[in-house]
């Protein structure tokens, strides 16, 4: 008799703790993302100022993610990746085109424009290239 009650007593233990909310602790997650690149982007056409031209610049996003150029100033743009991986094509104002970064990271600019420079996942925005001038020389001729 007294093992039936210590039995009985041992289901009505576990009958309550069951029964009680049922409710497991899990630690908080970390709020730290891990990776800071993202799958898609969008570069905002500003002006015709250089390396000021484009922001974000330098703008991240992840290879293989799109990255999407929207045009907010007054004038046609037409943007190319300096490694050859995508022509972008002519961007009218107020118009916008995505593209696919292909490589990890790569520079562009536009060829209406050629001082307009911008950088993806670069560690700082590239330099405005010298003016081509071929009768003395210099420059990216």
């Amino acid at each position: 008799m007294r093992s039936s009650l210590h039995l009985a007593a041992l289901a009505l233990a576990v009958v309550a703790m069951t029964s009680c909310g049922g409710s497991s602790y899990s630690a908080p997650s970390s709020t730290t993302p891990t990776n800071t690149t993202s799958n898609a982007a969008t570069v905002s056409i500003i002006g015709s100022a250089g390396n000021q031209s484009f922001t974000p610049n330098p703008v991240t996003v992840s290879q293989g993610g799109t990255i999407t150029f929207k045009n907010n100033d007054t004038v046609t743009h037409h943007l190319v990746m300096d490694d050859g991986s995508a022509d972008i094509g002519e961007i009218a104002p107020g118009a916008s085109k995505s593209a696919t970064l292909k490589g990890a990271a790569s520079n562009f600019h536009c060829v209406i424009h050629t001082s307009m420079v911008g950088s993806i996942n670069g560690s700082a925005a590239p330099t405005t290239p010298e003016p081509c001038d071929p009768y003395y020389g210099y420059g990216g001729c």
